[in-house]
């Protein structure tokens, strides 16, 4: 798997999806990301962050691991087995503080691996491509 990088094409903000079901923690990241000139969405299941993401096809989704509908695993691997997220970087947040969580999103295909709390800045990093995650 090649690196992703969370850039746009033809000079578009870069499109990032954020699935989380706490609606604190989405603001949180919404406010975090915001301030980098990303374009935003956001869903509050597994289920909404799939549709949403067909939808909009984003550069980089932002994935909870327990959320309802689906956890942020399943999304990860329904997005990886279509072609048209081969581009997309996926970046895991969790509560879930396992070296067995970490290894199982890094197995369904995310590029980076967090745990809450994490460093805004390392966040970023990671949306961007710079940073793989292991907070």
């Amino acid at each position: 798997m090649g690196e992703r990088q969370a850039s746009a094409t033809n000079g578009s903000r870069a499109r990032v999806l954020i699935a989380d079901d706490d609606p604190l923690v989405r603001d949180l990241l919404e406010a975090v990301l915001e301030a980098n000139d990303f374009e935003l969405l956001t869903a509050a299941d597994g289920l909404e962050a799939v549709r949403m993401a067909r939808e909009a096809i984003p550069n980089v989704v932002v994935l909870d691991v327990m959320m309802p509908g689906a956890n942020g695993f399943d999304v990860c691997r329904t997005l990886r087995a279509e072609a048209r997220f081969d581009e997309t970087r996926i970046v895991m947040l969790t509560a879930r503080t396992s070296p067995r969580d970490r290894e199982e999103g890094i197995r369904a295909g995310a590029d980076a691996f967090f745990t809450k709390p994490f460093s805004p800045l390392d966040l970023i990093e990671a949306v961007t491509g710079g940073r793989n995650g292991d907070r």
